[in-house]
């Protein structure tokens, strides 16, 4: 299996801090490299009260982090042994994170989730529900 392709989507959640701990921890048994995955929603920023300019401004400062955030978990991976690529795009996150993952690219895409209750999975753990549901490649909860 050491040719397949994989693909983390990963934000600052505690989930995604799991999901990176048992990468690492797993990571003889993992092809590489891993495709690691920040997905900008810059729609989430709110339009009012910002000028245009202003605005412009925000979302150049959301992407600049985003870049700075999947470097950051690039680098982490690295100095634990494991390669990997790392991609920041932008769009709604559970639509973007289906639709690469769909791409043909990649043969495997490992999601962190929530798995202490139904309630809790409802209210925090929406992403995973969804893309476990829509996604067409086999997926992988940690």
């Amino acid at each position: 299996m050491k040719d397949r392709k994989i693909l983390v989507p990963l934000d600052g959640s505690p989930i995604s801090a799991q999901t990176l701990k048992t990468l690492i921890d797993l990571k003889e048994s993992i092809p590489c490299p891993l495709t690691l995955l920040h997905v900008l929603d810059l729609d989430v920023l709110s339009y009012r009260g910002f000028a245009e300019t202003s605005f412009h401004e925000i979302e150049e400062r959301a992407r600049g982090e985003a870049q700075s955030f999947i470097a950051g978990l690039q680098d982490l991976f690295t100095a634990a042994g494991v390669q990997v690529e790392a991609i920041v795009r932008e769009g709604h996150v559970r639509d973007t994170i289906c639709k690469i993952a769909d791409s043909g690219e990649y043969d495997l895409l490992v999601i962190g989730k929530h798995t202490d209750g139904e309630l809790r999975n409802l209210l925090f753990d929406q992403v995973a529900n969804y893309v476990v549901h829509h996604v067409k490649c086999p997926v992988l909860i940690v």
